[in-house]
Order: structure tokens, then C-alpha cells, then sequence
């Protein structure tokens, strides 16, 4: 599990990403079934006779999806120079005997844009995004045959077409096997937890939102039995009926596209810092949310962010280093080094 942040300016594109990795596994609490049994541990039966328990769907549905491991510094984003493009992932961290870092790395192996040659004419995120998207459906289509099967696996994938300098965010889900546009021009996007974030932003969050209108239809009921009730005693034979599915969605509170207030930003007039430190802000606000709620955390660690531009491509501003005691190494000057290498490599061949 993760939380990553995309944000789209006039002039710049950052993304950013907690580097905590977790693994869980759906487990349920036995009490949570009691209200299936009487006081005798028997399955309680409705007023048919039938039991309450109808099948292992009444069961999975209470399952909680709990972390059991935990890894650090996990990497979960990714250059890809010299495209003016950078790629996010949330969801398992390895296909088989493969890590999805290595399977990005032979993307970039394979991918004629991603090479230091002369690119393409004509190159669009979205395209991009759709080769990535074939790259990892077939590997985890080989390792998981039974579609039923297949892990969760999402990309956020930023950076400029090649004939346009406004940012474009797309995202990347498996084994859905889509690529969903987001944002048409400036603004932020998110992927992986971001249950606190959206509280913040968008005024509540998904769960909250289905919360407000379960209440919104529960209220809807008891106020016509309350109509019902009242008109009995005066010997009114008119009964209001109860509403049908699709006459409570054309009552839903927000069907009109009423909202509840959140963030307010110019996010396409922020200034490259501003993006930065906008990025760390939302990304921390998970991380320390976690930390301080009940439960084990499976957002934390160093957040990693990514700055892109149309003129410089993609720079990482957080610190990428191997760190050995008070030694630091910095990561991309190991690359440079191994690059430089197959270089002379190939040349004395």
C-alpha cells in the first residue's frame, strides 16, 4: 500500500510517493460474525426458517485487508529519461520472481523513445502509458491465468506529449487493463490510501460519501413511516409508498452536484517550489495520520519526489543516495558510473 501524489502546473509537473512497502492479508475478527448466532453459538434464522447466514460472501464482506509485513525503502517511482516522464505504482511490488522496478527498467530497455538516440517526432503520455500497460499485462497474465486471480497493480504516469508543453496525468490499472485520463489541464491527482487527503481536499472522503448517503435514504424511510403513522389515527386511507432505487438516486443529496467544501488552489499558477512543498504537504498528511492512528502504518518512510519540466525532463529533489553509516553514495552517480562503463564497453569491441 502507498499514497502518490501528482500535480500539474503551467510550468511544471511534481510527483511524489511515500517509500513504506506493505503486504496484507484479508483477515476477520470471529466476534465480528456474532450478530449470525444466538446466545447459544446456534445460527439464527430469519422469519422464514432460513439461517441468517447466507453464504462466505456474508463472511469475506467482513474480512479487513491488515498488514503483516513490512519493507523499507521501497522505490515506487521512476525516471523515465530522456522522455519528459516519470511513473508512479502502488498495488503488489513484484509479478512472479520479477519486482516491478526491474520490469520497468526492461521497458526502458526495450522502449525506443526511452533511449539516448534521437526520439520519436511524435510521442504523447498516453501512448506511452499504453505500452506499459501491454508490457505488465503480459507478465501478469502468465503468472496469474485465472483473470479471478490477478493482484491489483496501478500506475500514475506524468510528463509532456512531445508536441505540447502542457503536463498530461494519466493512470494505469491492472488487471482492469485500462489507461484513464484524469485531469484535462492543471490540478492534482491521487492513487493508492487517500482517505485523510480527500477529507482535506475534496471536503469527505469515498467512504464517508456512501456513509452520508446510506443516512440520506435511512432519513427518506423513517420520515415516511413517520407521514404513514401520523395519517393512521385520522382515518386517511392514502399510504405513502416506499421509494423505489432509482426514485431515491433522482433525491440523492448529490446527484445536482451539490458538494461539501474542500481545498481551494490556483494549482496552475503555483510556482515549481510551491508544487514541491504542496506534493510533501499531502503525501505527509498520510504518513502522519497512520503514525498516529491505531493500526499498523502501511504509509511511511522518506517521501521521494520528482520534478518535471518541458525544457530539463525529469529531476529527482529528494535526496536518492545509498547510505552506508555516515557514508553516502548518490544513486544516480552510481548509474552514471555503470552506464560509462558499458560505454567503454561497446566502444573497444
Amino acid at each position: 500500500m502507498t499514497s502518490l501524489v501528482a500535480l500539474a502546473t503551467k510550468d511544471a509537473l511534481v510527483l511524489g510517493c511515500d517509500s513504506l512497502g506493505t503486504s496484507t492479508k484479508p483477515l476477520l475478527d470471529p466476534f465480528d460474525l456474532l450478530e449470525f448466532f444466538d446466545s447459544d453459538f446456534k445460527l439464527k434464522k430469519n422469519k422464514n426458517g432460513k439461517p441468517m447466514l447466507k453464504g462466505f460472501s456474508d463472511i469475506w464482506n467482513k474480512r479487513q485487508d491488515i498488514p503483516y509485513s513490512h519493507m523499507t525503502h521501497v522505490s515506487k517511482l521512476f525516471s523515465l529519461s530522456p522522455l519528459e516522464m516519470g511513473v508512479m505504482t502502488t498495488g503488489i511490488a513484484s509479478i512472479g520472481d520479477r519486482t516491478v522496478k526491474s520490469l520497468i527498467e526492461e521497458f526502458k530497455s526495450k522502449e525506443p523513445a526511452c533511449q539516448d538516440k534521437p526520439k520519436p517526432k511524435n510521442y504523447t503520455v498516453k501512448g506511452i502509458a499504453k505500452k506499459i500497460l501491454t508490457h505488465f499485462s503480459q507478465y501478469l497474465e502468465s503468472k496469474y491465468p485465472d483473470e479471478k486471480e490477478r493482484p491489483e497493480l496501478e500506475f500514475i504516469l506524468g510528463g509532456y506529449n512531445k508536441q505540447s508543453p502542457i503536463p498530461k496525468i494519466v493512470r494505469i490499472k491492472l488487471p482492469e487493463d485500462e489507461v484513464q485520463d484524469t485531469i484535462k489541464d492543471w490540478g492534482i491527482v491521487f492513487g493508492g490510501q487517500m482517505k485523510e487527503i480527500q477529507r482535506i481536499v475534496f471536503g469527505t472522503d469515498w467512504s464517508n460519501t456512501l456513509k452520508i448517503k446510506r443516512r440520506h435514504i435511512e432519513l427518506l424511510r423513517k420520515y415516511r413511516d413517520k407521514i404513514n403513522n401520523f395519517l393512521k389515527p385520522k382515518k386517511v386511507s392514502v399510504q405513502i409508498p416506499e421509494l423505489t432505487m432509482e426514485e431515491i438516486q433522482e433525491l440523492d443529496m448529490f446527484s445536482d452536484k451539490w458538494d461539501l467544501d474542500g481545498f481551494n488552489a490556483n494549482w496552475g499558477d503555483l510556482s515549481e517550489q510551491n508544487t514541491i512543498e504542496c506534493v510533501d504537504f499531502f503525501v505527509n498528511i498520510m504518513i502522519k495520520s497512520q503514525q498516529f492512528s491505531y493500526g499498523m502504518p502501511t504509509v511511511g518512510g522518506e517521501v521521494h519526489i520528482a520534478l518535471i519540466t518541458k525544457t530539463d525532463g525529469f529531476r529527482f529533489i529528494s535526496r536518492e543516495e545509498y547510505r552506508y553509516g555516515e557514508h553516502f553514495v548518490s544513486k544516480e552517480t552510481e548509474k552514471m558510473k555503470i552506464a560509462t562503463k558499458i560505454l567503454k564497453k561497446e566502444s573497444t569491441i
